[in-house]
């Protein structure tokens, strides 16, 4: 009896023991459910909306002289701090990309002529607030011609508090590039070349002294003109790029776009067979026979026009490879049947 009350002792004692320690699970739940749903304070996701006008500005200055260029700043989302900056850039790839530095440099001199925004100073800007930035851009005497290329940027300075309610942190930098051609005679000079007019994918077979360039008729192809901008002045491309097959002929005009001093960059053309990032224009569904592309670039307002040409033979690559395929394998067994038949006689 002893032994047995001293088991209802210890099984008792370890109940005790578990409520205690679900007891003391159930209030640190407790407190966690209620420091989330009760003490967390609320948080609010800003929205930043901000659109800039005019979106690019070209100018021709001469040096000693000064001009006024005016920005409209809209904030169409929550209310924000903003300030404005003026930063160099420089075009990098062939695909119109650039990079802006982190630091203001160059000769050009910049102010705004606003009496309530200061450059590089952030102020406070209301929801569907628009406010006006007045440029002045100067070039000082002595500067050699050539293009001066910056960003007028507006940049949000992220709040960490509003209201006494924690804010989601929300940036946002929006610029117009400003080209400044600086000419002390009032004309930019054109210096440039096609760098490239080929087309891809391009399959090249040598018969005898000629080489023939193969295009299969299930694939696209892809036209790549670029044009070479070696001066100090920017540059817009124009023209006509040209395809023909037997007596059909599709022209496709070139869309005109900034290629800035020392950079080179692809030529796009107008309409739906624009080609993608890498390519100038995409042909598709060609048919069988012999393809020629064209192009008459004029690389400046008074230069002469430069004529690029192309050829190409469109066959069914992949439907030949197929009957070679089946013409070995038919070769192959007519060859084991007449070998087998020799043998049994």
């Amino acid at each position: 009896m002893k032994i047995i009350s001293s088991k209802l002792k210890a099984q008792s004692q370890k109940l005790k023991t578990k409520k205690c320690s679900d007891l003391i699970m159930y209030c640190i739940v407790f407190l966690l459910a209620f420091s989330f749903w009760f003490l967390a304070s609320p948080v609010s996701a800003q929205q930043v909306t901000l659109s800039i006008d005019p979106p690019i500005v070209q100018a021709k200055i001469k040096p000693g002289k000064a001009i006024l260029v005016a920005y409209t700043i809209e904030n169409k989302g929550d209310p924000t701090t903003l300030q404005f900056l003026i930063r160099p850039f420089i075009p990098v790839g062939q695909q119109g990309s650039l990079t802006v530095s982190p630091q203001m440099e160059g000769p050009i001199q910049f102010n705004l002529e606003n009496a309530d925004v200061v450059l590089e100073k952030p102020f406070f800007f209301a929801s569907n607030e628009k406010r006006q930035a007045v440029v002045r851009v100067y070039v000082p005497s002595g500067i050699p011609d050539g293009d001066y290329y910056f960003m007028i940027m507006a940049e949000t300075v992220p709040a960490f508090s509003l209201g006494g309610q924690s804010t989601g942190v929300a940036s946002a930098s929006l610029g117009s590039p400003l080209l400044i051609s600086v000419t002390d005679s009032g004309i930019t000079e054109i210096k440039a070349q096609v760098a490239e007019f080929s087309f891809h994918p391009d399959t090249v077979v040598k018969i005898g002294n000629k080489l023939f360039h193969i295009v299969d008729s299930a694939e696209s192809v892809s036209i790549i003109g670029s044009v070479r901008n070696m001066g100090v002045h920017l540059l817009q491309p124009s023209g006509i790029i040209t395809h023909r097959f037997g007596t059909t002929k599709t022209e496709y005009k070139i869309v005109p776009q900034n290629i800035l001093s020392s950079s080179q960059r692809i030529i796009k053309v107008e309409g739906e067979l624009a080609g993608e990032a890498g390519s100038t224009v995409t042909l598709s569904h060609l048919t069988i026979g012999t393809h020629t592309v064209s192009a008459a670039i004029m690389l400046g307002d008074d230069s002469s026009t430069h004529y690029e040409n192309l050829a190409f033979l469109v066959l069914p690559i992949g439907l030949m490879k197929t009957f070679f395929i089946a013409l070995c394998l038919l070769a192959f067994y007519f060859l084991f049947r007449f070998f087998t038949r020799k043998r049994t006689h």
